[in-house]
């Protein structure tokens, strides 16, 4: 048992270097094992160094879920919903309670109040959850 201490400590290490490396968010379990590992070498009793490494591992997921919420960006240009309003789209499908509408290169699901067709020109009045609200697009005057 001389060496599990400092087996955990460098295995913890090397999995919170490892999630820099390839971001696939086990930060937290690094955290464990190295917080396990270090309580071991001073010798703490295993149960509570145990205890206290997953009280660890839960305060550093809560960390980085945070920063990694505030600084993931998706992937390919940036986009948000609330974003969408005032946006220009083309109905490309009518359904039976909603439409389907191609806004920049994606396709929406839409509802609206007035009737629509094929074709029609709508602007975005609103985003309702990843549905949008549209409105048929009136051609500008003169």
């Amino acid at each position: 048992m001389d060496g599990l201490p400092y087996l955990l400590l460098i295995l913890g290490l090397l999995i919170i270097v490892l999630d820099m490396v390839i971001s696939a968010f086990i930060t937290p379990i690094g955290i464990a094992f190295a917080v396990l590992g270090l309580l071991m070498i001073f010798n703490v009793h295993f149960y509570t160094a145990f205890v206290v490494s997953l009280i660890a591992a839960v305060v550093g997921y809560l960390a980085f879920a945070r920063l990694i919420k505030r600084e993931t960006l998706d992937i390919g240009k940036k986009k948000y919903t609330f974003e969408l309003r005032g946006k220009v789209g083309l109905v490309v499908k009518v359904a039976e309670d909603h439409y389907l509408v191609e806004l920049e290169g994606d396709k929406w699901i839409a509802l609206s109040d007035d009737p629509l067709s094929v074709g029609d020109e709508v602007i975005v009045v609103d985003v309702d959850g990843v549905k949008l609200r549209v409105k048929k697009r009136t051609p500008p005057k003169g």
